[in-house]
């Protein structure tokens, strides 16, 4: 089949601008010359991130787990963004094999601790520790990931989790390519996360206690899950003993 490539700019001609009036501008105009401008839909601004997270359709999110991460503070303040996001570029790159919001939970818990501002390692930012050089590429129409990309975000905006969380959402989507590439295949969410840290193919000493502090946080999310299903079962299980029990007593 014949990849197709969607088109993500266009054109715009030359044309006058109403500006201040000015000693550089005394009749209040201006010439914009001709450039390409970045198509909606194609990125997001603070803007239209602010106007995502407003009018996105709440009733079919997979919210991550709450109430099994208490030894961090604020574990659960960030579930909607997580839960949003997730959603969000789920349905945007039309994944196979959808992200697991819990993946992500569990991967702030190892980057920040859920802390705005982690000051461990002074390379990387924010909530969900993206490094300057990510979030270059994030927002270069050139770059990595040209395919969708964000405009006008500061560094220090990666402070802030209603920006550093789609963005580092989106970074996921970028790193499963990239670790499809390396491994040939879909990439399992550990391997995910490596990728993200940049330790998929790395043969430091430092790869597994990198990862064991995701695994640990991930288990942790999945076992109320698990401990539900079974309880679930359980229930199931007693409700169908009991039916027949009442149905052999006697009359």
């Amino acid at each position: 089949m014949v990849k197709t490539t969607r088109k993500r700019t266009t054109l715009v001609r030359e044309h006058p601008r109403d500006v201040p009036i000015s000693k550089k501008n005394p009749d209040g105009k201006t010439v914009v010359d001709q450039h390409f401008r970045r198509l909606r839909g194609t990125y997001l601004d603070p803007n239209e991130i602010d106007l995502v997270f407003k009018n996105y359709l709440r009733k079919s999110l997979r919210w991550p787990t709450a109430g099994k991460l208490g030894k961090y503070k604020n574990s659960d303040n960030y579930d909607e963004l997580i839960a949003l996001w997730v959603s969000y570029f789920n349905q945007k790159f039309d994944q196979e094999y959808p992200l697991d919001p819990d993946t992500l939970k569990a991967l702030i818990a190892s980057e920040s601790g859920f802390r705005l501002d982690p000051d461990e390692n002074k390379a990387a930012i924010g909530l969900t520790q993206i490094t300057r050089t990510t979030w270059k590429i994030l927002q270069d129409p050139k770059g990595a990931a040209k395919e969708f990309i964000f405009k006008g975000i500061r560094q220090k905006d990666l402070k802030d989790p209603r920006l550093a969380i789609p963005m580092a959402t989106r970074w996921l989507f970028r790193k499963r390519e990239t670790a499809k590439s390396k491994l040939d295949r879909v990439p399992d969410h550990e391997e995910l996360i490596l990728e993200y840290k940049g330790l998929l193919k790395s043969k430091s000493s430092y790869k597994d206690s990198a990862l064991r502090k995701f695994k640990e946080d991930y288990a942790a999310l999945k076992k109320q899950q698990n401990n539900a299903r079974h309880k679930f079962i359980n229930l199931a299980f007693n409700r169908m003993r009991y039916i027949i029990l009442s149905r052999a007593l006697p009359g």
